[in-house]
């Protein structure tokens, strides 16, 4: 599967899958890196506005629902276009709202210019992103190597929680709450110059890659003739759709509660339980860049998607429900951190493969059916 050439059985030589496939995918993970550390920005910016600001806890909680209300809608709207017009153009709007949402929020003043901001984040959130995403990932990856492209695209929700602690904090602290948000803002742009100078909306359409090497993927019928009533009424689709869902919730449960259990229950301080709360998400950014490489073998071995990618979800998320029980028996810090990492670990292993399972079922209309589960 590597890029340069391949023979064919009878000695010959051709052209083999462009290398640059992997650079598409190293793109779309930095659009994910950047939407979701936009996204939980309002964990680090919320409880300094609570002081600075005096606004009220329920105040504070609908601040942090607006973008997630609005990606609701967008993940169907932004998978449909992407479908429709391309990922390249979708995914550069997306990109151009979400920055100037983080920047009209560090220079906002009340609350109801924060919430406007939120709202411009929301419609270029990862409601939208997440589905464009997998659409490029239907365009440029082959069957195969789907699982590994849907991991890497999926690892960068868990890391950018990792990467907004350890770099949005010490600048809020230094430099004021603003701060993050001007730096995501300020990414936001970065990598939307990335996107329209190396993102292709199909290999036969980028100048990096060579003509022979252009026609590897196979030709997908037209997204428009495929009704949204077969993307509904997927049993595929729709299941992992809910399972999906219980896993984001999972995640969000993690984010809200976990530093608030280890300071209420287990008496830590708050550096102590910022410590504490990381194992999680490492061993989430770990496990789930890992199932890509596991399904994609498993794949190779037993070519048989179900057992592949389904089976190996399932056992993740049951993996994922023990430790989370057992944590209710733990009398350690130690112990409840470990069991932590492991839960999460799991549920970032199944997420994995939720995100490709979309891709997988109706590549030629990955956008729509992300958009629809997500």
């Amino acid at each position: 599967m590597a890029g340069g050439m391949r023979k064919r059985p009878g000695g010959s030589v051709t052209p083999g899958y462009p290398n640059y496939r992997w650079a598409i995918i190293a793109v779309i993970f930095f659009l994910g890196l950047f939407e979701n550390m936009s996204l939980l920005a309002t964990s680090i910016v919320n409880p300094v506005l609570l002081k600075v600001f005096h606004f009220s806890t329920a105040q504070v909680g609908a601040l942090s629902s607006v973008s997630s209300w609005i990606a609701i809608p967008m993940a169907m709207i932004g998978g449909y276009l992407a479908d429709r017009y391309g990922p390249k153009l979708v995914g550069a709007v997306l990109l151009a709202l979400a920055s100037v949402g983080d920047f009209l929020w560090g220079g906002s003043g009340a609350m109801s210019s924060m919430v406007l901001s939120r709202v411009v984040y929301g419609l270029g959130g990862n409601g939208g992103a997440t589905p464009v995403g997998n659409r490029v990932i239907g365009l440029w990856t082959p069957p195969a190597e789907r699982g590994r492209a849907a991991a890497i695209f999926n690892f960068s929700f868990p890391l950018g929680t990792l990467v907004l602690i350890g770099i949005g904090l010490p600048l809020e602290f230094a430099f004021g709450w603003q701060a993050p948000l001007y730096l995501l803002g300020g990414l936001g742009v970065l990598i939307l110059i990335l996107w329209l100078a190396f993102v292709a909306n199909r290999p036969a359409e980028s100048r990096f890659v060579r003509p022979d090497q252009s026609d590897y993927m196979p030709q997908a019928p037209q997204a428009d003739r495929i009704p949204l009533r077969a993307i509904i009424g997927s049993s595929t689709i729709t299941g992992t759709g809910l399972a999906w869902g219980l896993s984001g919730w999972s995640f969000i449960f993690l984010v809200q509660w976990l530093p608030a259990y280890f300071v209420v229950n287990k008496h830590l301080n708050l550096e102590q339980a910022a410590v504490a709360s990381i194992g999680p998400w490492v061993g989430g950014a770990l496990m789930g860049l890992l199932a890509g490489f596991i399904t994609d073998a498993l794949l190779g071995r037993t070519h048989d998607l179900r057992k592949a990618r389904s089976y190996l979800a399932a056992a993740g998320q049951f993996v994922f429900g023990v430790a989370i029980l057992a944590t209710l028996l733990a009398q350690s810090v130690v112990a409840v951190a470990v069991l932590l990492f492991i839960a999460e670990g799991c549920n970032e292993l199944s997420a994995s493969i939720f995100q490709v399972i979309p891709v997988d079922t109706l590549a030629e209309r990955a956008g729509s059916a992300t958009g629809w589960i997500f």
